[in-house]
């Protein structure tokens, strides 16, 4: 392997124009990825420093810091620099596959690497190793040996011992293990000095990991191969929008481009999951913001309100459009699969279809995918909101398979359903590509931002929701948790300043992303780091999710019969009875009405009335149900 000369950073004039002629012919248009990417050339918007940090958010749920992963293959070399090495105690760390290990966004991180950039510098001598000095050489990308890209850098190299995936962090000029503030000029043209020394501290202006075939040739650059499960990055400040474009990737292989479109943060983090935020209970999705209790350090949410957990980082963000290659190490399929719902049943405690009052029953039916389930029982058969408190929302991971999920027979307010002679219909849909996409402390989002594209929906239909492949939702109400605490109030607005004018999306039909709807916050200022005192987004985690759901199939149920007797359990030796492959609807209009209980589609009818009678001597009445004494999940 040839060693950088010290003379690889010159070249003569016609050297450079030779130069010039062969990248124009022959050189791929992607040369470097990581700020480059993140900041291409005519990007709107401010530069947001990415961090290395010691500090965690959440209450110790993920890391204030940006790990990297590269896949690459044997023989292989990662390519690297930034704008913070030769400063202070600034690195590239890079470890082989299966050395950074633990659960995702609290890593454990070996304090010996495989490969140091600082190391190999200090071995080369060569002073501009790894050095990117220039928003020139940010965009060129790192250069070739002997040289041949036009205004490359020249970077730390490693040549990888075996094919998988690489683990990489960009440190500042403070170390490893530091968690004060950097500071940010936030100028995309890295016009600055600050941009370059030693006032980084925790953060990297300008970076690059790029992987290639060749030191030689740049045309065997392989795009499409980093990632990361989380994004801190600090602007230093409010009023510096950004405008960040990524690539999420599900595990059952959809994928959404993301464009932060003017958040305007200070310093805040973003990743993505399948279940956003998390109830007390720690399984239950919450499809809620989360909001910091006065107390710790209210900006990274150390103590959060209502027990409120957040659900960790599982998908990759890639840099770049991910490559086939990338996600077939990762185990994610190349084309996603349309979800369904068959063999759908309810059973009460004592027979199919009729729930006892105060009792409930369960739900059987079998999922073609792993996705989240959900089930909404409406209390008329027209609203099937599924934030309606007379109706009854049941969510959950599924996993490819038979399913059976426990009702305890009860609304989203905590009441019983009551016994009447019509039955309750209820719909059963799984949610493929579930992708939430947590936004914490971003004080102000005057742009409505972000937005999120699904970039290859099943056979090439978009699902339907307002904006289509760029439909989603979010809810910024007050809430209650199934430990029955509320935060905020039950159907207003959080606080915070200069909330959005619309509280929450169609809860059936979501909203179009592309559009300002869910703007909020003001053009500058708005951080006071205390719940309730900034602007709308201070101190909160808001939660902004997305799906692709098939039509739902659709069920009855009746309230009836006698109630169950005190501490009967929910048999889970009661196999539900065989059912004809359920129907199903066409997606319904509006996502509070339709022209009827079922309008646009079939019903798959599960009958069953047995209403329980007590006769007197003049009058025979329906059993009310008794009152109940405990209330879970009001509001909800």
């Amino acid at each position: 392997m040839r060693p950088v000369s010290k003379q690889s950073g010159r070249r003569t004039v016609i050297a450079a124009l030779v130069a010039s002629v062969v990248a124009l012919l022959s050189v791929p248009a992607a040369l470097a990825a990581g700020s480059a990417t993140l900041y291409p050339n005519g990007v709107a918007g401010t530069r947001a420093n990415t961090e290395w940090r010691t500090s965690t958010y959440g209450g110790g749920a993920v890391f204030r810091r940006t790990l990297l992963h590269a896949y690459a293959t044997a023989g292989e070399y990662l390519l690297m620099g930034s704008t913070a090495i030769g400063v202070g105690a600034a690195d590239v760390m890079v470890w082989d596959p299966g050395l950074v290990a633990g659960t995702v966004g609290l890593e454990s991180v070996p304090t010996t690497t495989s490969y140091s950039c600082a190391a190999q510098r200090s071995t080369s001598g060569v002073a501009a190793q790894g050095k990117i000095v220039s928003r020139g050489e940010e965009l060129a990308g790192p250069d070739t040996v002997p040289s041949s890209v036009p205004n490359g850098y020249t970077p730390c190299y490693y040549q990888v011992p075996s094919t998988g995936i690489y683990s990489i962090a960009m440190i500042g000029p403070s170390g490893p293990s530091s968690d004060a503030d950097g500071g940010v000029a936030a100028d995309v043209g890295l016009a600055s000095a600050s941009d370059f020394n030693a006032s980084q501290l925790t953060s990297v202006a300008g970076w690059d990991v790029t992987v290639r075939d060749s030191l030689a040739d740049a045309t065997t650059t392989r795009p499409g191969r980093l990632y990361t499960f989380t994004l801190a990055l600090f602007t230093g400040g409010n009023g510096r929008p950004a405008d960040l474009i990524n690539y999420v990737v599900t595990p059952d292989g959809y994928r959404y481009k993301v464009d932060d479109h003017g958040m305007d943060p200070n310093g805040w983090i973003q990743y993505a999951n399948r279940l956003g935020f998390l109830d007390p209970d720690g399984k239950t999705p919450l499809y809620h913001d989360a909001v910091a209790v006065n107390s710790g350090h209210p900006a990274q949410l150390t103590s959060i309100q209502g027990g409120v957990i957040f659900a960790r980082p599982e998908f990759p963000m890639f840099f770049e459009p991910p490559a086939p290659a990338a996600l077939t190490a990762l185990g994610i399929p190349l084309a996603p699969t349309a979800p369904q719902v068959s063999s759908l049943t309810f059973r009460g405690i004592k027979r199919p279809a009729v729930a006892s009052p105060q009792s409930g029953g369960s739900f059987s039916f079998t999922s073609s995918v792993t996705g989240v389930y959900q089930i909404v029982i409406s209390h008329d058969g027209v609203n099937f909101d599924p934030t309606n408190p007379q109706n009854r929302v049941l969510r959950g991971s599924a996993v490819a398979g038979p399913q059976k999920v426990a009702w305890d027979g009860k609304d989203n307010s905590g009441a019983y359903l009551p016994i009447k002679s019509a039955a309750y219909p209820y719909r059963v849909g799984i949610h493929g590509g579930e992708y939430h996409l947590p936004f914490v402390d971003v004080e102000n989002n005057i742009q409505g931002g972000p937005s999120i594209t699904l970039l290859n929906p099943p056979n090439g239909v978009c699902p339907a929701l307002n904006g289509g492949c760029s439909g989603a939702f979010y809810d910024d109400r007050g809430y209650s948790t199934t430990t029955g605490q509320t935060v905020g109030t039950a159907g207003t607005v959080l606080c915070g300043l200069n909330p959005p004018t619309v509280a929450f999306s169609d809860p059936v039909l979501g909203y179009d992303t592309t559009s300002n709807q869910r703007a909020f916050g003001t053009p500058v200022g708005g951080n006071a780091n205390v719940p309730c005192l900034g602007n709308f987004g201070d101190t909160k985690g808001l939660d902004l999710w997305t799906y692709y759901a098939a039509a739902p199939v659709n069920g009855e149920l009746t309230v009836g019969d006698q109630p169950a007797p005190a501490g009967s359990p929910l048999s889970s030796s009661d196999s539900p009875s065989a059912a004809a492959p359920p129907a199903t609807l066409s997606t319904p209009q509006t996502g509070t009405a339709l022209a009827g209980p079922f309008a646009g589609g079939a019903v798959l009818t599960i009958l069953g009335m047995g209403l329980a009678a007590v006769t007197g001597r003049r009058r025979t009445a329906i059993q009310a149900p008794r009152t109940p004494t405990s209330v879970t999940r009001p509001g909800r």
